[in-house]
């Protein structure tokens, strides 16, 4: 029993694994990076919210990574890029490190 058990293990990681690999494509090219919006600090992060609870163009930026405690919301590219904030939140404590995401009406930091 534990033999088959073993082999349909073994069948289930390599069907895995072909899914995996059909569903990638090689990079055809990289293009030139394109500046959006420069900020003070070359560190940080920004991110938008994948389920879109926030907003689907919403966009949030956390600059530097640390020793900071501001969140900023712009409502979209246009915004973000002209330096407009829509929103701007004061957090409980300062974070630490760039690993930060927003997801849904959640914002998951490292503090310090």
């Amino acid at each position: 029993m534990i033999v088959d058990e073993q082999h349909d293990l073994q069948k289930a990681k390599e069907s895995v694994y072909i899914l995996q690999r059909d569903s990638c494509t090689n990079i055809k090219s990289v293009g030139k990076p394109v500046t959006h919006n420069a900020r003070q600090y070359t560190y940080g992060a920004w991110m938008k919210d994948p389920p879109g609870i926030m907003g689907t163009e919403t966009i949030f930026v956390m600059e530097s990574f640390y020793s900071k405690n501001v969140l900023e919301e712009f409502e979209n590219m246009d915004m973000f890029k002209a330096g407009v904030t829509r929103e701007t939140y004061k957090l409980p404590y300062n974070w630490n490190g760039t690993g930060t995401v927003v997801y849904g009406p959640y914002l998951y930091y490292r503090y310090n």
